[in-house]
């Protein structure tokens, strides 16, 4: 889904549920597994917020949520 972001907003992150997903594991072999897959859309107001900073936002939150001890473990 999309987010919508209501005024005074600036963003809002949209959060799906887990599921498993087939997905490559050894692109040489093209070995098949199942993995845990949960999708993030972030919607912003592009007049407060730029494109770049972000996506940079999106990317820190899909690392701490792919490894949580590199800030649970602070």
């Amino acid at each position: 889904f999309t987010p919508i972001i209501n005024l005074p907003e600036c963003a809002i992150l949209g959060l799906g549920r887990i599921q498993s997903r087939p997905v490559v594991i050894d692109e040489e072999t093209g070995e098949l597994g199942a993995r845990k897959m949960m999708a993030l859309s972030l919607t912003f107001d592009h007049r407060v917020v730029d494109g770049a900073p972000a996506a940079r936002f999106l990317q820190s939150v899909v690392r701490k949520i792919e490894r949580p001890t590199s800030w649970l473990m602070r």
